[in-house]
């Protein structure tokens, strides 16, 4: 049985708050373009990210590096063949018996249009120019590494680069003359937050706070060789030094009361020193966008690689240094540039440490620079949704 809808005075009050709600939230909803969602959410000044929702035009190229795939050289010996190939989208109706796969390392030409061009390897040869409208894109460009001295002087020299040095733990840069392209280096001792602490390092230069040392040593260094500019591309690491100065912080400034000696052993770290991490990230974001007055600075994240030296338990440690930096990166717009996770299983390490030789490394990391700077430089590619 239905029962009639009582139309007593209380009962019409309340009918008549319903329905007034109802139209204001549909209002509210037709002024903001829809109910808000986790992308339209304004965020602090400081968090705030430079991407729009707008999908990417379809000029820009798909970013091969941020998919699933995999690492390819056919030898050591031939690392400038190196290539990182994304796979094909999965089909379970696809079936495949292992006869009846091609060993020839050939590439399918859907597949290879997927790919990044190999611009490393064309300058390696030194194949400019035919035609010089290849590499009219890069002419005058600029890219800085915070953090990534090995990588740099490496690709410089594979690119028949000339490099300067301000000093090893300084910085420098390398200039490709025949295509007028810059890659700076930055070395920082991670994001220590305080000058004062004498005991951290006491043997390496000073200033010891990114703040510091981009203003007073790093700026001046690009004034002095004429690279007074910003920069077109962007790409920070931090995480090493970090792992080291937040293991051995408590150490050597005890808390009251003191940690027990053993406390670097510890097998990670604890929440509130990751926060630690991500807040001095965030800082590090803001401050480089700032000096540059340049709120959409194409800024990157390189992330983590498998390290030797796992003392103190290093690599967990790592691991969860990185896992807060890609979140503070989703938060503040800052792309991730994956080079740690592709080479994962590329372990020939000549330091027993964290440094790669020459290698595959190379030719991976050159390539993600190039695609980089160009979607950086492509109208509408940096900042949309891919």
């Amino acid at each position: 049985m239905v029962h009639p809808i009582p139309l007593t005075p209380r009962w019409m009050i309340l009918y008549g708050v319903i329905l007034l709600s109802g139209i204001s939230i549909w209002f509210m909803r037709d002024d903001q373009g829809g109910f808000s969602s986790l992308d339209s959410l304004s965020l602090p000044t400081s968090l705030s990210s430079p991407f729009s929702s707008t999908r990417c035009p379809s000029s820009c190229q798909p970013d091969p590096f941020s998919q699933r795939g995999l690492l390819t050289y056919p030898s050591i010996e031939k690392y400038n063949e190196t290539r990182w190939i994304p796979l094909p989208p999965f089909s379970s109706d696809h079936k495949i018996k292992l006869s009846q796969v091609d060993y020839t390392g050939s590439i399918d030409t859907e597949v290879e249009g997927r790919l990044a061009e190999q611009l490393t390897a064309r300058l390696n040869r030194e194949e400019l120019i035919e035609d010089e409208t290849d590499w009219e894109w890069l002419k005058g460009k600029l890219v800085v590494f915070l953090d990534d001295r090995n990588n740099v002087e490496q690709l410089c020299g594979e690119i028949r680069g000339k490099s300067k040095s301000w000093g090893g733990h300084v910085g420098g840069f390398c200039h490709v003359e025949r295509i007028d392209l810059t890659i700076v280096w930055w070395f920082s001792y991670g994001l220590v937050d305080d000058e004062s602490l004498d005991l951290w390092r006491k043997l390496e230069d000073r200033p010891i706070t990114f703040e510091s040392r981009i203003k007073d040593v790093f700026l001046p260094a690009m004034r002095s060789d004429e690279i007074d500019k910003t920069p077109d591309l962007m790409v920070i690491s931090s995480l090493f030094w970090d792992e080291g100065f937040i293991r051995d912080y408590p150490q050597l400034y005890p808390p009251n009361p003191p940690l027990p000696a053993n406390h670097r052993d510890r097998p990670g770290f604890l929440l509130g020193q990751i926060q630690w991490h991500q807040s001095r990230l965030s800082d590090l974001f803001t401050y480089l966008r700032e000096i540059y007055d340049k709120p959409d600075l194409p800024l990157m994240f390189r992330t983590r690689h498998i390290r030797s030296n796992m003392n103190y338990g290093g690599g967990l440690k790592i691991i969860q240094i990185d896992q807060g930096a890609r979140d503070v990166c989703e938060a503040m717009g800052v792309k991730i540039f994956r080079w740690g996770d592709l080479l994962e299983g590329v372990s020939d390490y000549y330091d027993k440490d964290q440094h790669f030789p020459l290698g595959p490394n190379t030719y991976l990391f050159g390539d993600m620079t190039f695609f980089y700077l160009r979607k950086a430089l492509s109208p509408g590619c940096w900042t949309c949704k891919d």
